[in-house]
């Protein structure tokens, strides 16, 4: 059994991570459905995932986000990326390139809209009904605020403090409300791109990974590696992660996006990769 937390409700989503593209599609065969507790969960049929993952891609239509593909992208992860794109054309895809103008204001208008909701889902978690609780308290505010304290760590009070203020009166126009309107555009941006192609392919971030508690004292730097992944979020449409190469003995990942409701397609798209690379296989030094 697990148990899933609300932190930002507009942009949460579960996803299954998995050995492969076939795994995740027998996993996301379970996990979707319509869950009549859920607000933000869509009654909608849903097919078998694993049903298509052998259709063949000659024909794919790929685009390439010019935005994503930029100064911010590492060279080294840039190549590998490309390397990966290079094999869907051997399988018959065409690429061409994309634009989304609008996705420069990704990451200001996520780190606004997610603090806002988190800071409104995690007042839940007081130490009275669940969650966890302080120790000897000498009276209620000491529990509530001991336990807040003590239970949450450094980057989720940034974010609540973050979301509080958004919130606040006198704030609320000129923070959360425009970036409502600029998440607006960005999902303006995926609909007239999706018009065109059939999927979305980029990195999923611009470096490799870095190292535990390299970024701790550098908040701003972590939020940026988000830069190619937040929008989908926004967007509100699927994507995924494959494994694509390596980079200094670190995993390169591929993201495939797709429009509304066509994780069949992008499962379909990341089984038929694996089919002919073995990235998927191998382990990092």
């Amino acid at each position: 059994r697990y148990g899933m937390i609300a932190f930002a409700s507009s942009l949460d989503q579960g996803g299954p991570m998995a050995r492969t593209a076939e795994d995740a599609a027998l996993m996301l065969n379970v996990m979707a459905g319509h869950d009549p507790k859920d607000s933000t969960c869509i009654d909608r049929e849903v097919p078998d995932y694993t049903a298509t993952l052998n259709e063949p891609l000659k024909g794919l239509k790929i685009g390439l986000p010019k935005e994503y593909f930029s100064d911010q992208l590492a060279p080294a992860m840039e190549e590998q990326v490309r390397n990966a794109i290079r094999e869907y054309e051997k399988l018959g895809a065409t690429v061409k390139e994309v634009s989304l103008p609008n996705a420069k204001l990704a990451i200001a208008a996520y780190y606004v809209i997610a603090p806002a909701e988190a800071s409104a889902n995690l007042s839940r978690f007081d130490g009275v009904r669940y969650g966890y609780r302080c120790e000897d308290p000498k009276d209620l505010m000491d529990m509530y605020t001991r336990s807040r304290a003590e239970g949450f760590g450094n980057e989720v009070k940034r974010r609540i403090l973050v979301g509080s203020y958004a919130l606040s009166a006198g704030y609320f126009d000129a923070y959360y409300l425009k970036a409502q309107k600029v998440r607006r555009l960005i999902q303006q941006d995926f609909i007239n791109a999706f018009r065109e192609v059939d999927v979305l392919m980029s990195p999923v971030s611009p470096t490799p990974a870095f190292k535990q508690g390299e970024k701790n004292t550098d908040p701003v730097s972590m939020y940026l590696e988000d830069v190619f992944t937040i929008a989908i979020n926004l967007a509100g449409i699927p994507a995924m992660s494959v494994p694509a190469g390596f980079v200094d003995g670190l995993p390169v990942g591929l993201q495939i996006i797709g429009d509304y409701f066509s994780e069949a397609r992008l499962l379909n798209a990341a089984h038929q990769f694996q089919q002919v690379t073995d990235w998927h296989q191998r382990e990092p030094q």
